[in-house]
C-alpha cells in the first residue's frame, strides 16, 4: 500500500476553503482517485446530538461509539486525535490517493493558503482563483507518490511509508552498489531479505579441567 498525498487547506472563514476542497474532490474523483477529507476546527463542538442514543452512550462513559445504518457507518471517539493519528487510522480503512485537511495547522503537513491569512509553516501554494495551477501541483504529487510503489520496505512485518527523498536515496544506493559487482547485467528488480541475528542466550562457558596426580 502506498501512502496518500496529504495536503492542508487553510484560510479565514468564508475565504473559499470548503468550495476549493469540494472542487478538488470532484476533479480527482472523476479521474478515478480515492479521496478522504478531514475537517479540523478549534471550536469546542461535537457532531453528536444531545439526547440521541450515541450521545447517551458517551455520557455513560464509552470512549468509542459506532453508529451503523444501511447508508453509512459513523465512528465517534470521545477524545481528540492529532493529524498523524487520524491519518494512521483512515489509511487502514482504504488505500487512499489523496487526503485534504481543511483547517490544517500541523507544521508537518504541506498546505495551500486561501485568501490573505498569515502564512503558516510548510505552505507550498497560494490559491488565488488559480485552480488549474493548484490542480497540476496536486496531480504531480500523486504521480510522484505512485512511483514510490516500486520501493517497499517492511520492518517486523509492517510496511514503512516512504517519501520521495528517502526512496531516491535507497534506490540509488542499492542499484549503485549492485551495478559495481561482477556478473551483474541490466537490473530490473531487486529483492533483499534481511534478518537480524539474535545472540544466543546460553553461550557455552569455558571450564577448566583439573588433572589429578
Amino acid at each position: 500500500m502506498s501512502y496518500p498525498v496529504v495536503l492542508g487547506i487553510y484560510g479565514y472563514s468564508n475565504s473559499g476553503k470548503t468550495t476549493l476542497v469540494e472542487r478538488l474532490i470532484t476533479t480527482f474523483v472523476k479521474k478515478g482517485y480515492k479521496i478522504a477529507t478531514i475537517k479540523k476546527t478549534k471550536k469546542h463542538i461535537s457532531r453528536d446530538t444531545e439526547g440521541t442514543d450515541t450521545y447517551r452512550y458517551h455520557a455513560a462513559g464509552a470512549n468509542l461509539v459506532v453508529f451503523s445504518s444501511p447508508q453509512q457507518t459513523d465512528i465517534l471517539l470521545h477524545y481528540p486525535f492529532d493529524t498523524k493519528q487520524i491519518l494512521s487510522m483512515i489509511t487502514t480503512f482504504h488505500d487512499l490517493d489523496l487526503v485534504l485537511i481543511e483547517g490544517s495547522d500541523d507544521p508537518d503537513v504541506p498546505k495551500i493558503q486561501v485568501g490573505d491569512r498569515a502564512q503558516r509553516k510548510n505552505t507550498v501554494a497560494r490559491y488565488r482563483h488559480n485552480y488549474e495551477e493548484v490542480e497540476r501541483m496536486i496531480q504531480k504529487k500523486i504521480n510522484q507518490e505512485a512511483s514510490l510503489k516500486n520501493v517497499q520496505i517492511f520492518v517486523n512485518g509492517k510496511e514503512i511509508p516512504l517519501t520521495e527523498f528517502p526512496e531516491s536515496i535507497i534506490t540509488n544506493t542499492i542499484f549503485g552498489m549492485l551495478s559495481s559487482l561482477k556478473g551483474i547485467g541490466a537490473i530490473h528488480d531487486v529483492h533483499i531479505y534481511l534478518t537480524k541475528q539474535q545472540k544466543k542466550k546460553n553461550e557455552r562457558k569455558k571450564t577448566k579441567v583439573r588433572q589429578s596426580h
